[in-house]
């Protein structure tokens, strides 16, 4: 009687796969529901008043204001949203690196904010600041 198998006289491994990669996709799945997300990472939000902040000087800061009413300045001349975006698509083309700082009233509609931040956004700056009242600290 042959009680040896011949694969194993050969010393051949046969390794599965499927259950491999079954593996893999749970670990897969494990980590995408146990990782944690930062909520909204590229909006860095000020309330209107503070008792001390830290301002951080650029060379081409981008000032948008927003009145009581809705209003939009770009420096002294009102705009709708379409000249706006025209405007902030021409300082974008200058220079990619420049700050927009919203200077918007404490009493003007939150929408309004909203707006200009994703118009600013849909040019293509990646950096948006919300101007305050307050004591500062001037770093360089």
């Amino acid at each position: 009687m042959n009680f040896h198998n011949e694969r194993r006289a050969r010393g051949t491994v046969v390794l599965e796969v499927t259950p491999l990669v079954d593996i893999v996709f749970l670990l897969l799945i494990f980590f995408l529901l146990t990782a944690t997300y930062v909520k909204n990472p590229n909006i860095d939000i000020s309330l209107p008043k503070a008792s001390l902040n830290q301002v951080t000087k650029h060379q081409q800061d981008i000032v948008v204001a927003i009145k009581e009413g809705g209003e939009i300045l770009y420096g002294s001349d009102r705009v709708t949203l379409e000249e706006l975006e025209g405007l902030l698509s021409a300082e974008y083309s200058q220079d990619e690196d420049s700050v927009v700082v919203i200077r918007a009233d404490k009493a003007s509609r939150h929408g309004r904010v909203v707006e200009v931040m994703d118009l600013a956004k849909k040019v293509g700056f990646g950096r948006l600041a919300i101007a305050i009242e307050g004591q500062s600290v001037v770093e360089p």
